[in-house]
């Protein structure tokens, strides 16, 4: 199996970072060029969102320390890299999770499924 070069993982930490920006998570062309045909997300609540459901959010305040804290990407097949981080609220004093991603590159990066886990209840 093929490794990331480390521009990969510095292209897909830069991508899961605009998403935890305002001005790129609630930017229609860029959420919809990124997210892959199919992607789910399993928020920290446990509700599952679908593809469509995540481009229709309405803009809201993000509360996240950038840069992500304990950001790993592997490759797991060709085309194919899980990332892996925790993210930490800048401002609240509850709200961390644990969070995975998997993304498939056909060209281009795109994300194509993204699971958070609360790490206290």
């Amino acid at each position: 199996m093929q490794e990331l070069t480390h521009e990969e993982v510095l292209t897909l930490q830069a991508m899961e970072e605009a998403m935890w920006r305002a001005e790129t998570r609630f930017d229609m062309r860029f959420m919809d060029a990124v997210l892959a045909d199919g992607f789910t997300e399993v928020g920290r609540s446990g509700r599952t969102y679908t593809r469509d459901e995540v481009l229709a959010l309405q803009s809201t305040e993000i509360d996240v320390e950038l840069p992500l804290t304990g950001f790993t990407a592997v490759a797991i097949c060709e085309d194919v890299a899980l990332v892996r981080y925790t993210s930490m609220p800048a401002k609240a004093s509850r709200g961390e999770a644990h969070r995975t991603s998997v993304w498939v590159n056909d060209g281009r990066w795109r994300l194509r499924f993204h699971q958070a886990t609360l790490t206290h209840l």
